[in-house]
């Protein structure tokens, strides 16, 4: 039986062992001089407690996504993460994995996922689900520039 508030996450990512992420939350958009918004993040955390797995391509035509892109999805127990879906004038949080714990990027493997889409289930189990995409390899930027 599931029960409200159990957070079956953190259940079972003691069992099954997470992946840290670094998670940059949206801070601010202004219009840059090309036309482009230039979206500020605030300075990374590094998420230890979580769960990236792809979406899988059989997946894609279902949730409305993009056949020429990649997704991730991220369950992760205790972050208010956002998506671009909070609003015309805000942008999306954005997440770089895979990392190492101590939060450092990967040469040459570590991407970087804009968050399209989310489920918040804080409230009643403490955790979210988003969906990342990737756009390019990760940075460490605190910026889109």
């Amino acid at each position: 039986m599931i029960i409200p508030g159990s957070n079956l996450l953190k259940l079972a990512l003691s069992v099954q062992g997470s992946q840290t992420v670094n998670w940059f939350q949206f801070a601010s958009q202004e219009s840059g001089t090309t036309g482009l918004n230039l979206v500020t993040y605030n300075a990374p955390q590094t998420v230890t407690l979580g769960s990236v797995q792809p979406v899988p391509r059989s997946r894609y035509d279902a949730y409305g996504l993009d056949r020429e892109a990649k997704y991730v999805t991220w369950f992760v127990p205790n972050v208010n993460a956002q998506s671009v879906s909070r609003g015309p004038d805000k942008s999306g949080d954005v997440i770089e994995y895979p990392i190492n714990k101590n939060g450092t990027l990967i040469a040459g493997v570590s991407r970087r996922y804009q968050l399209v889409g989310d489920t918040p289930w804080l409230s009643s189990d403490s955790w979210t689900y988003a969906l990342g995409q990737d756009i390019g390899p990760a940075t460490g930027n605190t910026t889109n520039a």
